[in-house]
């Protein structure tokens, strides 16, 4: 659970993943034994029912099943096991703990750890003078406090945050000054200690003036902000605001600069979240044309943004969030010299998950951060925690064990 809901996705705990160096020339495709074979490569070896093994085994009398193969030991078995070490494809060998092939000694089973690489998200937070009005008896600054709490701690470590409030008491009315948290790793305890601490009046950081919302400054300083053009990871800004620009804050150009802003960031490849919340005072139309120009709309009819009217559809609200920004991207420990080589499993299915430099479904290889990023369905799978172990095999199409 997260945020007190049910969760549409989870942190990923993911095991070691290997990169495995093959000692061999041999570059087989096949991923374990007879029932990783294609046929051709089957019928090209040997005219009997045997495997990968390339017909090294006796012919089996009687003849075997469809669903078995000829081991080299002249006995029939199951498709995907083994007997033998010659019952695998060149580089595997075979586990009898499991009767299945894995990387052998030809593979070298050099292992090495490969990280994910965790996104920026930079909140940016309405603290004007409204959000100390109530929604079901509660004050909504409150309610955004618990809220971005609780989120901090569902996602610790899997979300470099950062964050800013609005308007901010440095800057004249309707300026923004610097960022109070670039986003950054471990960030967490002291934003919840500054957010937890300005829920009692008369911190400086309760919303209790300047009684502006200056929502088009507050995007000029995200835009600003260093860290969110990393290009080593996934960047993010999540808007969570109750009301409308001030019609006296021009600073930043207004309702039209935040749509440019929010237009340039996503041209620099950072999306924006938007948040309305507290039902009363919003602009919908901003709103609309706010989330459309992030790049992240709300396929919800005529609102394009989150539309958080009470603590419950805000919890909801940054829990979708929080998992969209979730990374794909794994950072792999020692340089690749040939990404023809490397070969991605997920939980040990010896079917590899293709390389896909377009970019729609399975994973690509960047020589430029050493890193993998899955695409489409395969990085979906991830952000839901439908997927357990992943394995990155350099040299050898299989997956390793455990």
């Amino acid at each position: 659970m997260r945020l007190g809901i049910a969760l549409s996705a989870s942190t990923l705990s993911l095991g070691v993943l290997a990169a495995q160096a093959c000692g061999s020339t041999d570059t087989n495709p096949f991923t374990s034994g007879a029932g990783g074979a294609s046929t051709s490569a089957v019928t090209s070896a040997s005219s009997d029912s045997s495997g990968i093994g390339g017909g090294l085994g006796a012919g089996c009398t009687p003849p075997c099943d469809a669903a078995e193969f000829c081991g080299v030991a002249g006995t029939c078995l199951p498709d995907g096991s083994c007997a033998d070490d010659e019952d695998c494809a060149m580089g595997l060998a075979c586990d009898m703990a499991t009767s299945t092939c894995i990387p052998g000694s030809e593979c070298g089973a050099q292992e090495e750890s490969a990280k994910v690489v965790p996104p920026n998200l930079l909140i940016v937070l309405d603290r004007s003078c409204s959000m100390t009005s109530a929604v079901n008896g509660k004050s909504k600054w409150a309610i955004a406090v618990a809220a971005l709490n609780g989120m901090m701690v569902s996602f610790k470590d899997d979300i470099r945050f950062g964050l800013t409030l609005f308007p901010d008491k440095v800057n004249p009315t309707c300026g923004q000054d610097k960022i109070p948290f670039s986003p950054a790793q471990g960030n967490e305890a002291a934003i919840t200690a500054l957010l937890t601490s300005a829920l009692v009046k008369g911190d400086v950081n309760y919303p209790a003036g300047p009684c502006v919302t200056n929502i088009d400054t507050a995007l000029l300083q995200a835009q600003g902000e260093p860290a969110l053009m990393d290009p080593l990871r996934a960047s993010y800004v999540m808007l969570v605001t109750d009301g409308a620009q001030s019609g006296n804050c021009t600073l930043g150009g207004g309702d039209m600069g935040t749509a440019q802003v929010i237009t340039a960031l996503l041209a620099a490849k950072v999306k924006t979240f938007v948040i309305g919340f507290g039902g009363t005072g919003i602009d919908k139309t901003a709103l609309n044309t706010f989330a459309d120009a992030g790049g992240a709309p709300v396929n919800n009819g005529t609102i394009h943004y989150y539309d958080a009217g009470d603590a419950a559809a805000l919890e909801l609200a940054l829990t979708a969030i929080a998992a969209e920004t979730l990374s794909c991207t794994y950072a792999l420990d020692q340089k690749v010299d040939d990404p023809d080589q490397l070969f991605v499993f997920f939980d040990n299915d010896p079917k590899a998950i293709p390389r896909d430099p377009t970019h729609t479904n399975g994973w690509d290889y960047d020589a430029a951060t050493n890193s993998i990023t899955f695409y489409g369905a395969a990085c979906q799978d991830l952000k839901d925690a439908k997927v357990k172990d992943v394995d990155i095999v350099y040299g050898c199409a299989a997956p390793t064990p455990g």
